[in-house]
């Protein structure tokens, strides 16, 4: 059985130990690749967390206009039912009630 050289069993032993260090080297700036990534992704995050936050101050904004619109409106139909009732209570008929403008 013929045995390996010298030169090849340290040419192979040279591969396999700077194999480790190239993989080490080459890992560190996948790192630094996945900490910017993490980094951006932090600040898109809070960019939107930051927009959710206003629109949902504008959805409550525009629900407290509509809230405020819906009361309006009942108040205008319960002054409507009102003079209606005066309206029928001082004899009109009831064509001109019912009729309306």
């Amino acid at each position: 059985m013929a045995r390996p050289s010298l030169p090849f069993a340290l040419a192979c032993c040279w591969i396999l130990s700077s194999g480790g260090a190239i993989a080490a080297d080459a890992a560190r700036p996948a790192r630094a690749v996945d900490r910017g990534a993490v980094a951006a992704a932090h600040r898109s995050v809070a960019r939107h967390a930051a927009e959710v936050a206003r629109l949902k101050q504008s959805v409550a904004e525009q629900e407290a206009l509509s809230r405020r619109a819906d009361r309006q409106l009942q108040e205008q139909d319960r002054a409507l039912e009102r003079l209606r009732q005066e309206l029928q209570a001082s004899g009109a008929s009831d064509g001109a009630v019912t009729a309306g403008p």
